[in-house]
């Protein structure tokens, strides 16, 4: 049986397992003997990926069929320091497991997207987890948080950009009605308050990830960055979210508020 190595984003981990991306996705959000369940973020590293940080060879080789056969579902390498241990270029397809146990599959790109007026907010996913309001694009961010000459800092970043429609441009008098968070008052509050002061970067919304209510909301897609690197993984359109993906779309979007 093939043998594959994931980096789960929540939880943080580094993972052999027999199992196809898919089938892997499944395990992780709904696993038979779970007693709670919640969506799974998942890359796919290179096979060739090496690195003297993990106890590697050891975890390599508990990854083979059960007695009965069955395939392994999973091997942990470490739950720790993953994300900054494995460099971007080790990164492969990236993969968004609903509640349900539905993957859809995201194939990375070195092209940024294209530049956007007014404000951002952005759902970091790991190694922390805070929603975050900005003026800066995807990269200029990656690039502010991993800075090591600012006092709090992170070796590496992966993130997502949420939506924010009219208020991107005008958070103070722009309606909220199309939006589907909890609290509007003060997400505004935030966005007003970068706009007068503009020598702050950053605002901290809300300090938890509601990870079962981050699909709904992604406005381009997802995003890992450091000093050295940038990967963007685009999200699909809406035609193609409500078509060609519908099924893991209508799993996605079967929640209430953000």
């Amino acid at each position: 049986m093939d043998q594959h190595l994931y980096l789960s984003l929540i939880p943080e981990a580094l993972i052999y397992s027999q199992l196809s991306p898919e089938r892997f996705g499944k395990y992780m959000a709904i696993g038979d003997k779970k007693l709670t369940r919640g969506p799974a973020i998942f890359f796919e590293v290179v096979p060739e990926f090496s690195s003297e940080n993990f106890q590697m060879d050891a975890a390599r080789a508990k990854c083979e069929p059960h007695p009965d056969g069955s395939s392994r579902r999973s091997s942990y390498v470490s739950v720790y320091n993953v994300l900054s241990n494995v460099p971007i270029d080790s990164l492969g397809k990236l993969y968004l497991t609903t509640k349900d146990g539905v993957t859809l599959e995201l194939a990375p790109t070195r092209e940024e997207p294209p530049a956007k007026q007014g404000f951002h907010l952005y759902q970091e996913i790991c190694p922390v987890f805070p929603k975050v309001a900005t003026p800066l694009g995807p990269k200029a961010f990656a690039l502010y948080v991993t800075n090591p000459a600012n006092p709090v800092f992170l070796p590496r970043v992966v993130f997502c950009d949420l939506r924010l429609n009219g208020m991107a441009t005008d958070p103070e008098k722009s309606s909220a009605s199309n939006l589907p968070y909890s609290d509007m008052n003060h997400l505004r509050e935030c966005l007003t308050s970068l706009k007068y002061k503009t020598d702050k970067m950053t605002k901290i919304v809300h300090r938890d990830l509601h990870k079962d209510l981050i699909y709904p909301v992604v406005e381009r897609g997802f995003y890992v960055g450091d000093q050295e690197d940038f990967v963007f993984y685009p999200f699909p359109s809406e035609d193609d979210l409500e078509g060609k993906y519908h099924r893991w779309w209508s799993s996605a979007t079967s929640v209430s508020r953000f």
